[in-house]
């Protein structure tokens, strides 16, 4: 550099460049970034809140599920050693095991159960519509040596906005063993 001085000639300097005047970003390429990281976010967040939604309709319909399930168990294993069946329909009467009237029926979408002629005590929870229970009850004829058979047909529902619109279908058939 010395020797370009004496000849007169001036020092020649790099070209500026984007790496020699400072290193950082332009203003165009931030918002082209932050918009990118925007967008990226809004679409994670969503399906974040889509997933937790459908987490919790998915615990619901497991919750009803279960609670029904239990009902019907307990009507089915209470009928199994019953006798004297009346009704159908929403409503069926027998005489249990222990020899106590028994009554199981539909009330205000809950099913309920009564014995002798105690008050009617509800056998599902309350975030369960029952929307229908229907007892079938198969007899036969007076000398047939098959014990009588109960079909119970059960449509039910959860309570709540998150399922609004599903419902489940639930059936069994149980067979009395007490043989007349």
């Amino acid at each position: 550099m010395v020797n370009a001085l004496k000849k007169g000639l001036r020092p020649t300097s790099p070209q500026p460049n984007r790496h020699t005047l400072g290193a950082g970003f332009t203003m165009v390429e931030l918002l082209v970034a932050m918009s990118l990281f925007s967008v990226i976010i809004s679409i994670v967040t969503g399906v974040f809140i889509q997933s937790l939604r459908s987490q919790k309709a998915a615990i619901a319909l497991i919750t009803i599920n279960s609670n029904a399930g239990l009902a019907m168990e307990q009507m089915a294993r209470e009928m199994r050693t019953g006798q004297s069946f009346l009704g159908g329909g929403d409503e069926i009467n027998f005489v249990n095991s222990k020899g106590k009237a028994v009554t199981y029926r539909l009330d205000a979408k809950r099913i309920v159960r009564r014995e002798d002629s105690s008050n009617f005590k509800a056998i599902t929870a309350n975030d369960i519509n029952v929307k229908n229970l229907d007892f079938t009850l198969y007899q036969g004829t007076p000398g047939d040596p098959y014990p009588p058979r109960i079909t119970i047909v059960m449509k039910i529902g959860a309570v709540g906005r998150s399922v609004e619109g599903i419902d489940i279908d639930l059936q069994t058939t149980v067979s009395s063993r007490a043989l007349k």
